[in-house]
């Protein structure tokens, strides 16, 4: 890596570390780093789905705020209403539970097959390797009963060479 290069990360490195201390000014946007604007309903679908619990803890302090601003006839009024919008909060709550759920169960169900699947991959695999080790096994065994058959008969047919070899000397020697 160039030094010129290095110089450059080590930088960014030290400005983004400043940055998240607040020692220094925001960086600046570049056509590169610009985001793409969203409709406001899509930023607030996803305000929705990635914080729920702050979403229901806002309009809680917002009625609390609106109740003390408003009559209490009027309040009343509003409160039956209000227990009704309760109600359907609560079954609203009820079913991103659910959903959370059944995504979290959905995704423990894909691992575990996942994992099975990997199991028995491995297992075929394992039993193929011990066949071919077995088959592996017999001829080598095999081709060393053959080699060892072979060896037998050279040495036989050495031992009677020398045999008659044998022979044959003791007969000159003896005449």
């Amino acid at each position: 890596m160039s030094d010129q290069k290095t110089q450059r990360i080590r930088k960014k490195i030290s400005d983004s570390q400043a940055r998240t201390q607040g020692k220094a000014a925001p960086r600046r946007e570049t056509p590169r780093h610009r985001t793409v604007r969203r409709s406001p309903r899509g930023t607030l679908d996803r305000a929705i789905e990635d914080h729920p619990l702050a979403l229901l803890a806002g309009s809680m302090v917002l009625g609390a705020i609106a109740a003390t601003l408003i009559p209490a006839s009027f309040g009343r009024k509003l409160a039956s209403r209000a227990l009704g919008a309760a109600a359907v909060a609560g079954e609203l709550g009820s079913l991103y539970g659910n959903r959370a759920w059944g995504a979290a169960a959905e995704g423990a169900r894909a691992g575990q097959d996942k994992l099975e699947d990997l199991g028995e991959t491995l297992a075929d695999h394992g039993a193929d390797a011990r066949r071919r080790a077995v088959e592996l096994g017999t001829l080598a065994g095999k081709r060393a009963l053959e080699l060892a058959g072979a060896a037998a008969k050279n040495a036989r047919e050495a031992g009677g060479g020398a045999i008659k070899a044998i022979g044959d000397l003791s007969d000159r020697v003896r005449h």
